[in-house]
């Protein structure tokens, strides 16, 4: 049956006019026929989608769903009325693709289908405005057991009402990959995701390793209010310090094509530039690309965040010289399993996980990140341990040795 918020009802409602005129051309028959018809094409069918640990820094399954899991859900109801856990991301990248396994070794780990769950990754447009419509369309469901989003914004009054609301309905709220601003934490009951503050200081430690007389840098993202952004660019400042002159940040609004002329603009600007530094998946690429149209290279150190698929082939044409990675396949599987072990009552679990929730930063949960260079770089393990065991250092061919493990092809 359909539920009576489903948005087919006003679909109906605004054919009603053009259905009167022309039942009043028909006998009754005919238009009991026409009115049978009309509703079962306006109505159509409801349906769903409906397999669970997580690979630490060391490889290895931690204790950490998505119904086709390469897909968004759509807001569509889960199969035989089973219970939704949504992860809400930002923008659309290939970086969610690792994520998305995640939620589907989690899923599988778990068996959350056997007892009436379903979880899934939706995808937003790369706006606040598209969060928030999201969110306000999750409130009028009642299949939505939880919902983990990666805001657009940190600081958006809007996104933080709207998973209040959600909160308020008993829906678990949970943030992933990146967080809410400090005044809006208490809108969520925990976080999953890389520390960004150190994240951007391990970047910079590269960079500082790489160019040890300073270096003229940008630094290219795409919004500056997320707050995975503002802590990775500002923590990589901190990280070079001063003979480090930062000579712009550069915002793409996830827009690649933009993101591309951003790498060209500053390469014309700058003459002085020596170091790109790429925040997001696709500025690597995006970077790379510009960097071998004009064919300077040797002008140039680069380094930056993630690991897509395309931007790890890169890395082994030389065009990389260090990556930091985080672990969204951990990300994907860790909020799901937060989520159904809250929905189960599950308190061995949930303790395990956040063994000191309540406490500060009790509510966060770090998946770590690796550090990953090409075979022969002057960067070696040891200049990242004072990070401790959450960094973890990788070259190359070690790296796509853990990738295969997990059947992955970007992180």
């Amino acid at each position: 049956m359909m539920p009576f918020t489903s948005p087919v009802l006003p679909r109906i409602y605004s054919r009603l006019p053009a259905i009167a005129r022309a039942l009043r051309s028909v006998g009754d028959r005919a238009m009991l026929a026409i009115l049978s018809t009309a509703v079962m094409l306006l109505t159509g069918c409801t349906g769903g989608e409906s397999k669970n640990s997580t690979p630490s820094n060391s490889g290895k399954p931690s204790a950490g769903v998505e119904s086709a899991a390469s897909g968004s859900s759509s807001g569509k109801v889960g199969k035989g009325g089973a219970k939704r856990i949504i992860l809400l991301n930002n923008t659309d990248s290939p970086f969610w693709d690792a994520a998305r396994a995640g939620i589907k070794k989690a899923q599988d780990d778990l068996k959350l289908t056997d007892v009436g769950f379903t979880a899934s990754m939706d995808s937003n447009d790369g706006t606040e405005t598209g969060q928030i419509e999201k969110l306000r369309q999750y409130g009028t469901q009642s299949d939505i057991a939880a919902v983990i989003i990666s805001p657009i914004s940190s600081t958006n009054p809007a996104i933080a009402d709207e998973l209040k609301k959600l909160k308020a309905k008993g829906i678990t709220i949970g943030c992933f990959d990146s967080d809410l601003d400090k005044k809006f934490i208490e809108n969520r009951e925990f976080y999953v995701g890389t520390d960004n503050v150190a994240g951007g200081k391990v970047l910079g430690t590269a960079a500082k390793m790489l160019k040890p007389d300073g270096a003229p840098y940008v630094q290219f993202v795409g919004v500056d209010s997320q707050q995975n952004a503002i802590e990775r660019m500002d923590g990589f400042t901190s990280a070079v310090g001063g003979t480090f002159p930062q000579k712009d940040r550069k915002l793409d609004d996830a827009d690649r094509n933009r993101a591309r002329d951003n790498v060209r603009d500053v390469i014309a600007k700058y003459p002085e530039l020596s170091l790109l530094v790429g925040i997001w998946s696709y500025n690597a690429p995006a970077i790379v690309d510009v960097v071998k149209e004009k064919k300077v290279r040797d002008k140039f150190t680069i380094v930056t965040f993630d690991a897509e698929a395309i931007a790890i082939q890169q890395m082994g044409e030389g065009m990389i010289d260090a990556m930091v990675v985080q672990n969204p396949f951990a990300m994907g599987y860790d909020s799901v399993r937060y989520a159904f072990a809250k929905a189960q009552g599950d308190q061995e679990t949930l303790k395990k996980m956040f063994p000191n929730m309540g406490q500060p930063s009790g509510d966060i949960l770090d998946t770590g990140l690796k550090v990953v260079v090409p075979p022969g770089s002057p960067l070696k393990a040891e200049m990242f341990e004072s990070f401790g065991p959450s960094v973890e250092f990788l070259d190359l061919p070690a790296f796509q040795s853990w990738l295969k493990q997990y059947d992955l092809t970007s992180s």
